[in-house]
């Protein structure tokens, strides 16, 4: 297995590389990237599909990744944050 070449650098001010998993490497100390949020965030992905909505459909897939990304980047805010946060969002939205 090789290294992954989907990572596309999103932000220029974000600094991106890629580890080496067929040298066991997830960690490079020496520049500071880690594997480390990905598979942090993947796992709270998991764990929302498989412990509360059971199954995801292809069509509403984007609406499910939208849902854990806002959880993943709220993480570290209170819940009174994090509810401000969400309704800032839905402002002027109508629900389907």
């Amino acid at each position: 297995m090789t290294e992954s070449s989907c990572v596309v650098k999103l932000d220029p001010q974000t600094k991106h590389d890629k580890v080496s998993h067929t040298a066991k490497e997830s960690v490079r100390y020496e520049n500071g990237v880690s594997t480390n949020p990905l598979e942090g965030y993947f796992a709270t992905l998991k764990r929302g599909i498989d412990g509360v909505y059971h199954r995801v459909g292809t069509p509403d897939l984007n609406r499910y990744s939208s849902e854990f990304d806002f959880r993943y980047n709220s993480r570290q805010v209170s819940g009174v944050e994090r509810r401000d946060l969400a309704i800032k969002q839905v402002g002027g939205k109508r629900l389907k």
